[in-house]
């Protein structure tokens, strides 16, 4: 495995190999936007996770737009 991948356990107990696109730090949270391994990388998925490893999908609206935002300016200045 790649040093800018991970792997996730899905829901259904698969392991999926993602790649990390961006990980940064906001408001006491760290979180992680990755892609899944072979796929398109614009198709992003955002995680919140915490010291120990764990990982928990963003889905609160207002949190997901200030992670779009971050995405846009990290993407125009790459």
């Amino acid at each position: 495995m790649r040093e800018d991948s991970i792997l996730i356990t899905d829901d259904n107990g698969k392991e999926v190999e993602m790649r990390i696109y961006l990980t940064f730090d906001y408001e006491d949270k760290k979180y992680a936007v990755v892609y899944e391994k072979d796929k398109d990388p614009d198709d992003l998925v955002a995680f919140v996770y915490d010291d120990d490893g764990n990982m928990y999908a963003v889905e609160d609206e207002e949190e997901l737009a200030m992670i779009e935002e971050v995405v846009n300016a990290y993407a125009e200045e790459n």
